[in-house]
């Protein structure tokens, strides 16, 4: 198996637009990264990536663009080992960002789309292990020494997306199993029931840890303004505060002065 992957055969069946091809390329793929023993070195694990991105690439319609994003970021929660798993991911990302400058306007909104998927899938993946805690440490180092790192070589609009939709997504699988169907007409006595719910939710899960990539985006982008985002559309989240979570941020009164002031008197 491991000797077919390898092989443009495969990911051309990856790429195929017969459905059943693809959907059976899909499947030989999922079984052979279930098994423990299975085993691809990093080069090998970029191929691939290369192949499924320009699988993604190639679909044209929105339902099929949708099935795919899908059938691809179910990949990451059938992964069997951590050194497997973080590989993976380290591989998606850096292909994202190698091809980024290549996407044109009518390509890009799929491209979010997968992201979205993918960084929910993963988060499905950390629950699925009971957010073992070397495993949620090895996925955020992954991200905090590649995509997140707030190297200017990596694509703003990569990195703003995952700001924007990371806890969207942390919400959608920590919660997935309780009943919240967001009635305005509840009482607050099931509201607050149903916020404590989510704390107690919260509180065995390492949030702090899922949150460091962004502290550091925070501290030490380079971007000023991919600081402030870090902390206005993130850190900042009500969500975070409902849940309990402290980040140590504070919406200030006054915004930063910007870069730029004109060219009044001093």
């Amino acid at each position: 198996m491991a000797v077919t992957i390898k092989t443009s055969a495969f990911v051309k069946k990856l790429a195929s637009n017969d459905r059943k091809t693809r959907d059976h390329a899909f499947e030989t793929l999922k079984k052979y990264l279930s098994k423990k023993d299975s085993k691809l070195t990093y080069l090998e694990y970029q191929k691939l990536w290369k192949g499924l991105y320009y699988t993604m690439w190639f679909s044209d319609r929105p339902r099929p663009q949708q099935r795919l994003a899908k059938d691809i970021s179910s990949l990451f929660t059938c992964i069997s080992t951590t050194s497997n798993f973080t590989l993976f991911v380290k591989s998606f990302w850096d292909i994202i960002c190698k091809e980024w400058p290549e996407l044109d306007q009518w390509r890009i909104d799929k491209f979010y789309m997968l992201m979205r998927f993918i960084i929910n899938s993963c988060f499905e993946k950390l629950k699925l292990e009971n957010w073992d805690n070397d495993l949620v440490n090895n996925y955020i180092n992954i991200l905090i020494d590649g995509v997140l790192s707030g190297d200017r070589k990596i694509p703003v609009g990569v990195v703003y997306h995952i700001i924007d939709v990371w806890i969207d997504e942390l919400e959608k699988v920590m919660f997935k199993d309780i009943d919240d169907d967001d009635d305005e007409e509840d009482d607050e006595e099931e509201t607050d029931s149903l916020n404590d719910e989510k704390k107690s939710i919260v509180a065995d899960i390492p949030i702090d840890l899922l949150l460091k990539p962004f502290k550091n985006l925070r501290k030490n982008a380079l971007l000023k303004t991919l600081r402030l985002k870090t902390r206005d559309d993130l850190l900042l989240d009500s969500r975070l505060q409902d849940w309990g979570i402290d980040t140590g941020e504070v919406k200030p009164k006054k915004e930063e002065e910007e870069e730029w002031t004109g060219f009044g008197d001093n």
